[in-house]
């Protein structure tokens, strides 16, 4: 059953109660009974949605019942305090704020507690009625007690309810930020990938067609570096795909990149016809995968903008340095003035979002001595550095 027809029911069940006790006080008061008992359940039955009209309504309906006779007689007290405690009792607890609660519970506890002591008097004393009315006063703070704290514990229930959806909708959102940074990783990793194969594929390429009636040796191994780019190449991105597809129960087999691997790296770079020479000073730290992998797309993207973008015979160097709480990557090239400096787009990008990840420095452009260099600081946290100082 939702919550409106539990609601509903409520609301029938409150009004029909109302009715059939002043139905069952039919045989003494006659019409009377029947006449407040209908009214009044009509009134209640809007007692969750306008509360504060619901009292008003009730206060006066029982203030004329207390006051006027019907059929030479008056209603009974009871059926009046029972009516007037419903209604004191809804607009405590479903008033829209606390103020207007209080402001209608006031009003409602006090009217009744004037009014319906001189109920059922003609000719009441002072002590009579101080009497009637600590009567009626006691019995209203009875119902204000129980009412005040439905309506704490109902909010502290609605705030714990209101918590708990605000900190799913965090995760919800933390998850959606997560998925989009997974999805720049990716792409990244696909511009690395894509972008050094063809770079490669394409500068082979042409040294093969070029070679091929003069040196049909260097055309053939400018064909087998073609093949294993490729091959390589499409393996990554296999790779790729099957993290993409992994459910997360089984994550995909994918070799984990190190340090150590940087020399497969700059060899990759002179099999595509790069002079490239690697100095590294210091012993490589184990570091999370995401860092390791940091540093050899680093090279590996500078390496690619060198062969695309440094003329003819170009040479580059790597130094990489493992400092105390750093790892320093250099990349300097022969190239010419204007050359690397057209490689700006998404390799540069890719590697300053890469260093700002981990927190680290980048820095790329012209060297003041010729050619190109780029210069990227990842700081070492915890375990790694501590390995390297070690």
């Amino acid at each position: 059953m939702s919550s409106r027809s539990r609601g509903l029911l409520a609301d029938l069940l409150v009004s029909g109660s109302v009715a059939a006790l002043a139905t069952w006080w039919w045989h003494q008061y006659r019409p009377g009974g029947l006449l407040f008992g209908v009214l009044a359940g009509l009134v209640l039955m809007w007692r969750r949605r306008y509360p504060i009209a619901v009292a008003l309504a009730v206060s006066v309906l029982t203030g004329v019942t207390a006051t006027i006779e019907v059929d030479g007689t008056r209603l009974h007290d009871g059926m009046l305090l029972i009516t007037v405690a419903v209604a004191m009792y809804a607009v405590i607890v479903h008033a829209a704020t606390l103020r207007r609660a209080v402001a209608g519970g006031v009003a409602t506890w006090l009217f009744s507690s004037l009014l319906l002591p001189l109920q059922n008097d003609t000719e009441i004393t002072l002590a009579t009625f101080w009497h009637n009315f600590g009567l009626v006063f006691g019995y209203g703070a009875v119902v204000w007690a129980a009412a005040l704290s439905v309506r704490y514990f109902g909010h502290m229930r609605l705030n714990t309810s209101e918590r708990r959806l605000s900190a799913e909708r965090e995760q919800q959102h933390l998850a959606r930020i997560a998925v989009a940074e997974e999805r720049a990783r990716i792409a990244r990793e696909l511009h690395d990938i894509v972008a050094h194969s063809l770079s490669v594929i394409i500068l082979q390429a042409n040294g093969a067609a070029y070679a091929f009636d003069r040196d049909r040796e260097r055309a053939r191994e400018a064909l087998r570096t073609i093949g294993t780019t490729g091959t390589d190449a499409l393996e990554e991105i296999r790779q790729l795909v099957e993290l993409l597809r992994g459910d997360g129960d089984s994550p995909p087999d994918r070799v984990p990149v190190a340090l150590n691997q940087l020399d497969a790296v700059v060899q990759r770079a002179r099999d595509a016809g790069l002079t490239a020479e690697l100095v590294v000073h210091g012993t490589p730290p184990e570091v999370p995968g995401g860092v390791a992998l940091a540093v050899c797309r680093i090279v590996q993207e500078s390496l690619t903008n060198t062969l695309k973008h440094a003329g003819p015979d170009p040479s580059a160097t790597v130094t990489v340095s493992y400092q105390r709480g750093s790892i320093d990557i250099e990349v300097t090239d022969s190239g010419r003035e204007s050359g690397s400096a057209s490689s700006g787009g998404h390799g540069l990008i890719g590697m300053r979002e890469r260093v700002a990840l981990y927190g680290g420095t980048f820095a790329a452009g012209r060297d003041p001595g010729g050619g190109w260099r780029v210069h990227a600081g990842i700081p070492l946290t915890g375990a790694a550095a501590r390995a390297v100082t070690a």
